[in-house]
């Protein structure tokens, strides 16, 4: 049955039989699915909402032979612009909202396998009814879908790693003549039968074909925790403590977040009703700590080791302060800086990455160009110091709106991402390419990699049809 389009569809719907009328949105109502949380924004020939697997395959070989983009869609939480169409108005939108169920639970297997779909929270509140979890955590609640296309790492990679390690498995549909579903979802931890393919759609942003369920490996949620807020007098004090704590925890270390102090005075000033540790202390960055395990019992001890190292870190000299408290009192501090820091301001955000040894010297690094260089702009830095994660924020005041132009934006990013070049770092840490990343992937990946990346994709996806990037 042909879907009724609504009078402000740019284009003929060719292939609108592919999928029922009800799985179809266009005009307006498209509206939703157009943005994402960075404020990128297109134009949709439509928004496809399929409802299984087969329904996918059906829209992708529709697709294929009328010759129709698909964008494949999760929460929009990304940073890149990779989840929304161009401006256009010829690309197809596809949302797997409802795509969303739990496919198999297998409590003895630590597995669960879900349609791509499915919010992360809903997943581990399915998964907690067994006491365990995915043990991803992120500021926000992407699908299943997105998960993959980002590799997210969140704030406990640390410990469990990012999404590739807790992929045991996964389902996609290539965007091939015959939307070509590729089964690889069976929950297994070994299985060397040939080329491990699942890992060419994890982190590819959809570039690769649309990942339609995933089966995941499940940990036990955490039964002991303890939570402490560290003041340093430098980011070298910071670096100097993390090797403390992993060598008196080990594998029980499962967080080390470092907040900037500009970026905590932010958090104090934009919601002063929330509760943090220390005022005027003097430091130049904080570390929220988390030590966790799924054994129960252990609160006492993990105090007792805590304090221990503490001591060592205050007779050193590097410690100003520091809190032990409630994991949800530390990490609601940590969860609002995003908001926060781009508080009346237009925010340039970057997600970068080093090996842990030089995380800290290109922080003092950027500091020091920044303060020559842009003396009125804002630097805010937290992020995943266990992991050498770095998210910086500049932040142009309204004021600067007009000398800050498109123009000096472009030239201030490329500055910063040369400045991640000197540095051995990732201009893309997890958020992966998207058309907002394109050019600097292109500037600064080698050829010969973008090569190998760009025959792959044309073997996969040889008419392109898929994502908003060519390598």
């Amino acid at each position: 049955m042909q879907a009724n389009l609504s009078i402000d569809s740019p284009a003929p719907f060719s292939f609108s039989a592919a999928l029922p009328e009800h799985a179809w949105l266009t005009g307006s109502a498209c509206a939703p699915y157009l943005t994402d949380v960075m404020q990128h924004s297109g134009a949709a020939l439509a928004v496809a909402l399929p409802e299984s697997t087969a329904h996918l395959s059906e829209l992708v070989r529709s697709a294929f032979a009328q010759g129709v983009r698909l964008i494949p869609q999760g929460e929009r939480t990304g940073l890149v612009g990779a989840a929304v169409p161009d401006r256009s108005g010829k690309q197809c939108v596809v949302s797997l909202a409802r795509m969303n169920r739990v496919r198999d639970f297998d409590p003895l297997n630590r597995s669960i396998t879900v349609d791509a779909g499915m919010r992360l929270s809903d997943l581990n509140r399915h998964a907690a009814a067994a006491g365990l979890c995915l043990p991803l955590d992120l500021g926000s609640n992407p699908s299943v879908g997105g998960l993959i296309g980002s590799n997210a790492g969140g704030s406990r990679l640390l410990k469990y790693g990012d999404v590739r390690r807790n992929v045991l498995g996964l389902e996609a549909v290539l965007a091939d003549r015959d939307g070509t579903v590729l089964d690889m979802l069976a929950p297994l931890r070994k299985n060397n039968t040939g080329l491990d393919l699942k890992q060419i759609f994890i982190g590819a942003g959809g570039a690769h074909g649309v990942v339609s369920a995933v089966s995941f490996a499940l940990a036990p949620v955490e039964r002991s925790t303890l939570a402490i807020f560290i003041a340093f007098h430098t980011y070298a004090d910071a670096a100097l403590a993390l090797q403390h704590f992993e060598d008196t925890f080990g594998e029980m270390l499962s967080a080390y977040e470092f907040i900037s102090a500009s970026a905590l005075a932010r958090v104090r000033q934009t919601f002063p009703a929330l509760s943090t540790p220390f005022d005027n202390t003097g430091a130049a960055c904080f570390a929220l700590v988390e030590i966790a395990s799924a054994m129960t019992g252990l609160d006492t001890l993990f105090e007792t080791r805590a304090l221990e190292v503490l001591e060592t870190l205050g007779h050193d000299g590097g410690v100003i302060d520091a809190a032990l408290g409630a994991s949800e009192r530390f990490w609601r501090i940590r969860d609002s800086l995003p908001l926060a820091v781009v508080h009346d301001a237009l925010p340039l955000s970057f997600d970068v990455s080093f090996a842990r040894g030089t995380l800290v010297p290109f922080l003092e690094d950027t500091g020091r160009w920044l303060a020559a260089a842009h003396a009125p702009l804002q630097c805010y830095e937290f992020g995943h110091f266990g992991d050498g994660g770095c998210h910086l924020i500049i932040a142009i005041p309204h004021a600067l709106a007009g000398a800050y132009g498109p123009m000096r934006q472009i030239g201030l990013r490329s500055e910063l991402y040369e400045r991640v070049r000197k540095f051995g770092g990732s201009f893309s840490a997890e958020h992966g390419i998207g058309p907002s990343n394109l050019a600097y992937y292109r500037k600064l990946v080698p050829e010969g990699v973008r090569t190998t990346a760009r025959a792959i994709q044309g073997a996969l996806d040889p008419a392109h049809l898929m994502g908003r990037f060519r390598y």
